[in-house]
């Protein structure tokens, strides 16, 4: 339950600083070029001219290709060093990827142990419930079981919904 909670907390406030820095800077732009209405447009048309969307797209992109490898071609060699260092510079961002990735691996690790023990408790109600002469002790385990069983749905349904 610790690491479930440790990861929640650790991708909430990602998600939070992330969203608290873009948040503004593009709902500044997209109201200033009024984004929603224009892109709207855009799609309609799209969908009205399809020939001419693709050919605008792939005009767009081949010149993009040509313009790109004009300046390669162009560039002088200690250009390469500059690329190096603005590799190295990148490290940081590689590293909350993995830092992302190895969340992810250990999110899934452990939604697939709660599935397992919801196998098992439900198993062992089964097995309680298929007894004809309870003892309190079996029925007040009955409830905590079910308890429990519950409580791993909800979570795991409420996991499947966001992701």
């Amino acid at each position: 339950m610790r690491i479930r909670k440790k990861l929640r907390e650790s991708r909430l406030r990602t998600h939070q600083q992330i969203r608290a820095w873009l948040q503004p800077k593009l709902g500044k732009a997209g109201e200033r070029l009024r984004l929603a209405g224009r892109i709207r447009l855009a799609n309609i048309w799209a969908r009205k001219h399809p020939k001419r969307t693709f050919a605008y797209v792939t005009g767009t992109l081949s010149l993009l290709l040509v313009c790109s490898l004009v300046t390669v071609n162009n560039r002088p060699d200690n250009a390469d060093a500059h690329d190096i260092s603005t590799i190295a510079s990148m490290e940081p961002l590689f590293q909350g990827f993995r830092t992302i990735q190895s969340n992810k691996g250990l999110h899934r690790v452990t939604m697939l142990e709660l599935a397992d023990s919801g196998r098992a408790i439900r198993r062992e109600l089964d097995s309680l419930i298929a007894i004809r002469r309870k003892s309190h002790g079996d029925s007040l385990r009955i409830v905590r079981q079910y308890r429990r069983l519950e409580n791993i749905v909800k979570f795991i349904n409420n996991k499947e919904g966001h992701d």
